[in-house]
C-alpha cells in the first residue's frame, strides 16, 4: 500500500534544502561584496528549488504537487524566519 503525499513531502524537503542554502549565501544578509561571483550559483539554486514541482506536474501527481507547493511555502517561511534571527548571548547584566 502506497501512502499518498510522501512524494510531495520529500520534494518539499528537497526544495527546503535549496532555500536554506540560498539563505546562507544571501549577500545582503551577509554583507558580502562578492555578489557578482555568486550570481550564477544563486540562479541555479533558484531553478533547482522549482524542479521537484515541475517533475511532479509532468508525472501527473497532482495531489503530491499540491502537497509540495504548500509544504515548500511553509518550509520557506520557516527558513526565512530562522535566518533573520539575531543570535545573541545572554546579557551579563543582573
Amino acid at each position: 500500500m502506497m501512502l499518498i503525499g510522501w512524494l510531495g513531502i520529500g520534494c518539499a524537503l528537497l526544495s527546503a534544502i535549496g532555500i536554506a542554502i540560498l539563505a546562507m549565501i544571501d549577500p545582503k544578509r551577509r554583507r558580502d561584496e562578492r555578489r557578482a561571483a555568486r550570481r550564477g550559483l544563486r540562479w541555479l539554486l533558484t531553478l533547482s528549488i522549482f524542479i521537484p514541482g515541475v517533475a511532479l506536474v509532468f508525472a501527473g501527481r497532482w495531489t503530491d504537487f499540491l502537497i509540495w507547493i504548500g509544504a515548500a511555502a511553509i518550509f520557506g517561511w520557516a527558513i526565512a524566519a530562522l535566518a533573520n534571527v539575531q543570535w545573541r548571548g545572554r546579557s551579563k547584566e543582573i
